[in-house]
């Protein structure tokens, strides 16, 4: 193994390009191809970073590459996905894994075909310090047995429908045409619940309206209330048109036996005795790249297990995914399992 990864980086709009700059400066990495349908973005990365490989077409996945990291829009992960590992190259995909069943499906299986290959799903709040240690918190115990949690997505995304965002590429503007609240920004606050869970979600119901972005094909506002394997209980919402801030902490609640997180804080003990932890000072804005791309280059490097493989993001997907079904038809869905080769069926 090299002590530097050559890296591909497709897909470069605004997320794309961010980690295109991170690669370029990472002392494990060595920016060698960047990829888009558009080739202005793809001159103007390539120049401002000094990148030798440009493409716009498949013939990346036939590069002299280690990684491909893909940041292309949701419904467009599958493709370059699989051909990145049927070319045989290790592979960081953005959140949501998959916008579909379908894609889960085929990506799980080619994940599962290629078990040399690292994968790691984008579920960056992973390495945000304050769930960070939410986790640790849970994981040791410390808030006894979780039996409610709540966390949304409640973000004002009406720039999403500027004109400036049709792609004549794709003959759309596709945040309107294909984006589900619930699966794109929905799966951010679920995959940590489900992280503090230590479980898959199992049964899903809800109910979604349009509102405030009625410019949006999909349900703009959009809520689901998950069941766990061990009877641990969920809600979360994705709303893309309200007035005001985001709420902290995507507004995350979780009650415990032995403790209660709300607010930033953490409360511990029994009833109204209890002792109080403010770790609001372990948040981070925004969303922290820097230790993410560290971590997918590292676990390669090191022959290491990923954070979020390809199993573990797609259980986090699939129970958004259907979430939004069970929202949108206003009705009680299960929640599909995905297992890696020899853990059996559920």
């Amino acid at each position: 193994m090299p002590e530097r990864l050559r890296v591909g980086v497709v897909g470069l709009g605004g997320n794309g390009r961010a980690f295109a700059e991170l690669y370029a400066r990472h002392p494990k990495a060595i920016l060698a191809a960047v990829c888009d349908l558009n080739p202005e973005r793809v001159r103007q990365v390539a120049e401002a970073l000094a990148v030798p490989g440009r493409f716009t077409d498949d013939a990346i996945y036939a590069a002299d590459l280690d990684l491909i990291s893909i940041h292309t829009p949701d419904p467009l992960h599958v493709a370059p996905f699989i051909k990145a590992l049927q070319g045989g190259k290790h592979v960081f995909v953005e959140k949501p894994m998959g916008n579909t069943r379908a894609d889960l499906d085929a990506m799980t299986a080619a994940a599962a075909a290629h078990p040399h290959l690292k994968v790691m799903v984008g579920q960056i709040l992973r390495f945000n310090p304050f769930f960070a240690r939410l986790k640790e918190m849970a994981a040791a115990g410390d808030l006894g047995e979780i039996f409610f949690m709540e966390a949304d997505y409640i973000h004002d995304l009406h720039v999403q429908a500027d004109p400036e965002r049709f792609n004549p590429h794709l003959g759309m503007n596709w945040y309107l045409e294909q984006e589900i609240p619930l699966v794109g920004g929905g799966v951010h606050p679920f995959d940590l619940l489900r992280w503090y869970a230590g479980c898959n979600a199992v049964e899903v119901e809800g109910f979604a309206n349009r509102f405030a972005f009625p410019e949006m094909k999909n349900p703009d506002c959009q809520v689901a209330l998950f069941r766990f394997e061990n009877g641990a209980i969920a809600k979360v919402a994705a709303a893309y048109g309200p007035v005001g801030p985001m709420p902290p902490f995507y507004g995350m609640r979780i009650y415990g036996t032995k403790g209660t997180v709300m607010n930033g804080r953490v409360c511990l003990g029994h009833g109204h005795e209890y002792t109080e932890q403010d770790l609001t000072g372990l948040g981070v804005a925004g969303h922290p790249y820097d230790p993410e791309v560290d971590h997918v280059l590292t676990c390669i490097l090191e022959d290491r297990p990923t954070l979020v493989d390809a199993f573990e993001g797609a259980n986090s997907t699939i129970a958004v995914i259907v979430g939004a079904e069970a929202a949108t038809q206003g009705v009680k869905l299960p929640v599909p399992q995905y297992r890696r080769p020899g853990e059996g069926v559920r």
